[in-house]
């Protein structure tokens, strides 16, 4: 969807009209923490429209936003799936996004940084709308058809015709109910976008491909559309739920993954070419160690970047995990000192580390971080 950098257009309607649908629909019986906390969110709107822009601007972004899109199908974005594509695969997908920036949002708001947490809502549904269009489900790029971002502005243009008010139910009805159930936070995001994006990708060849009519794209974005809006209600509640009972949606589950969350220091010169590693080591002193290193540059003055570690052992609780660490290793015979401002492990849906740096890393260096 088309999104400005001041916080407008279609994606910033979209979050606002979430949380409208979310108001419209909430039952007598919500707890009265669940309402509270909806309005700290309408207090920080703004923030939310923002956020729900920003990744399109974002000076970290992967060029052509390879993980904006997600295949339902496939679990893949485009720079696997597609054979035009013949640079580095990205790992991260639109829908893996929606999950990492619910965790960090989840962090802020609890921790009462309710400004920055609503911004990180936003990023995320900003990644949720996306997997909702036609195009991006469908891993169709603005490289693959031209239709692309012709009817990213055909919506933009039409959408206040197609703004919705409320999710067809109250918030103790099935859809809203059927939200609360799995208690699992990432099995639950993953199969819950899914849904709304298989619409997507079957809305793109029924009726918004370049061959379609006027008619066709008009049904394509009223659906879709009303499904980013409905979705974001869903996702929003489901969030203010999580915060207002303090859920913990690590707790007894296996790790099967660790994403880190890496911010570089804006200092001069903070960044580096050398090699970089994360690592960590269990209880039963078993160590396993990633080189981090994503397609394009990353660990750059002042940049944002993530990483996903598999690990080898999907029987690990993160209790297990008794140490981790980011290690440097000299690229040539002149390393760069590096200057890592803050890193963040999330698991399950968790950040279980939140680790401020701040200090020039040199030569062949190992930080400890837990």
């Amino acid at each position: 969807w088309d999104g400005k950098i001041d916080g407008t257009g279609t994606h910033a309607m979209i979050v606002t009209q979430g949380v409208s649908i979310l108001e419209n629909d909430m039952s007598k019986n919500e707890p009265e923490s669940v309402r509270k906390n909806l309005e700290i969110l309408k207090d920080n709107m703004h923030e939310l429209q923002l956020g729900s822009t920003y990744p399109d601007y974002d000076k970290n972004a992967y060029d052509l936003y390879q993980d904006h899109f997600w295949d339902p199908d496939t679990d893949n974005n485009f720079s696997k799936d597609n054979s035009w594509y013949l640079a580095y695969s990205i790992p991260d997908t639109g829908e893996s996004q929606i999950r990492k920036f619910s965790a960090l949002a989840r962090y802020e708001w609890q921790r009462g940084n309710y400004k920055q947490a609503t911004f990180y809502i936003g990023e995320a549904m900003h990644c949720f709308g996306d997997i909702d269009t036609p195009y991006h489900p469908a891993n169709v790029t603005a490289v693959d058809s031209a239709g692309h971002v012709k009817f990213e502005t055909f919506a933009e243009e039409r959408k206040e015709q197609y703004k919705t008010n409320t999710a067809g139910c109250k918030t103790n009805e099935d859809f809203y109910a059927d939200i609360l159930k799995n208690k699992d936070f990432n099995a639950w995001s993953k199969e819950y976008a899914r849904g709304f994006a298989k619409t997507g990708k079957s809305i793109y060849y029924s009726h918004a491909s370049m061959s379609h009519s006027w008619d066709d794209w008009d049904y394509a974005a009223k659906v879709t559309l009303a499904n980013s809006q409905k979705g974001t209600a869903g996702y929003i509640y489901r969030f203010l739920h999580d915060v207002s009972e303090g859920n913990d949606p690590s707790v007894g589950k296996n790790v099967k993954e660790l994403v880190a969350y890496i911010s570089t220091s804006g200092e001069k010169d903070a960044g580096t070419d050398d090699y970089m590693y994360f690592g960590i080591k269990t209880k039963d002193g078993k160590t396993q160690e990633w080189e981090m290193d994503n397609p394009g540059n990353d660990f750059m003055t002042g940049s944002k970047d993530t990483y996903t570690f598999k690990l080898k052992d999907e029987n690990l609780k993160i209790d297990d995990i008794q140490n981790m660490w980011i290690r440097k290793r000299k690229y040539t015979a002149f390393p760069d000192a590096y200057k890592p401002e803050n890193i963040k492990v999330i698991a399950n849906g968790k950040v279980v580390v939140d680790k401020d740096i701040n200090e020039w890393i040199s030569g062949n260096s190992t930080y400890n971080i837990k």
